[in-house]
């Protein structure tokens, strides 16, 4: 009989093993597939009160404790995540904070429900006035729902280097299964900072690279590109108007000429070797050549006016003959 009672026992502790789920803490850091937390601050809207934390910190799943001080019931931190998937919590969702030091005792932590359009702010725990003595908390969502925001409020700090009231917190965590892949947002943090504003797609950090894995600039392309028109914004001044000003001093085409023979390239035009080690900026290259353009039109201009006058000068040759030539013929009949 008493074996039986031991068999039975052992029996419900495995399956209370079993079917127990262990969050990550810092005690234990396993069972964070499905954090739909990581990387918040660039995947969601993430904004705080009162005593300040760095934000991306508390969501990039590295555990070290950061810390808030100054925190008190009238001076509450408050963190609000908003934007977050409005899938349903389905079987179930957890959310939760670890830290290392300096656990907050009284906190309270909410979710708003858009689920059927209830659109309210739902309790998911709340140590607002009895004390929670532990370095980390993982709860149940309470209430079935779509969670699109969350609240962290924390009440109390305790003292640590000189300072009181202060809060540690390495991680805020909403573990929501069906509602994310396994570290979806964690393993490629980059893909995350791709968002939607106003139907246009947006990446807001760092350096995009098509066909190279270390891209130097906004968009770096390894290859060609194929495209119908491309706009450049320029600044008025770059814009080379100013050859056709009155005081622009043009140099003479002798001038041009013997810079030419001596550098094999054109004035202000870099030359071969440099735009083989440094590349060529296409917006700097065209204000160049449009430079070129527009001293060339006003070479052209005076070259004109020079053809010009001499075939004035020409014409005015050409009737003094004819007159030269009357008078020769009327000389002759004499």
């Amino acid at each position: 009989m008493d074996m039986k009672k031991i068999l039975l026992f052992s029996a419900f502790i495995i399956c209370q093993i079993t079917n127990s789920q262990i969050f990550s803490t810092n005690l234990t850091p396993v069972g964070w597939e499905h954090n739909i937390l990581f990387n918040a601050s660039t995947r969601y809207t993430v904004t705080q009160q009162g005593p300040a934390v760095s934000l991306p910190m508390l969501f990039d799943g590295s555990m070290n404790p950061y810390y808030m001080a100054g925190v008190t019931p009238e001076n509450p931190a408050v963190i609000l995540i908003d934007g977050l998937p409005g899938y349903h919590t389905q079987a179930g969702a957890w959310v939760g904070w670890t830290t290392r030091y300096l656990p907050a005792t009284r906190f309270k932590i909410e979710g708003y429900d858009t689920y059927n359009g209830a659109n309210v702010w739902r309790i998911i725990a709340d140590y607002s006035s009895v004390d929670y003595a532990s370095y980390n908390l993982s709860v149940k969502v309470p209430v079935g729902g779509a969670y699109t925001k969350l609240k962290f409020t924390f009440y109390n700090g305790q003292s640590y280097n000189g300072a009181s009231n202060t809060v540690g917190l390495s991680e805020l965590f909403f573990i929501h299964p069906e509602a994310t892949t396994p570290y979806a947002g964690l393993l490629s943090p980059s893909l995350n900072n791709w968002k939607n504003i106003s139907g246009n797609v947006v990446y807001d950090s760092g350096n995009v690279g098509v066909g190279t894995t270390a891209p130097d600039e906004k968009l770096t392309v390894k290859g060609k590109i194929h495209t119908q028109e491309v706009r450049v914004d320029m600044l008025g001044p770059l814009v080379p108007d100013y050859v056709f000003a009155n005081d622009y001093k043009l140099q003479s085409l002798e001038e041009v000429e013997n810079y030419i023979n001596e550098n094999k390239h054109l004035p202000e035009i870099p030359s071969a070797l440099e735009i083989e080690k440094n590349g060529l900026m296409l917006a700097e290259m065209n204000m160049s050549l449009l430079k070129k353009i527009e001293e060339l039109t006003l070479y052209v201009i005076d070259l004109n006016k020079k053809v010009n006058e001499l075939q004035d000068s020409n014409a005015k040759i050409v009737e003094e003959n004819k007159v030269l030539v009357q008078k020769a013929k009327v000389l002759e009949e004499k």
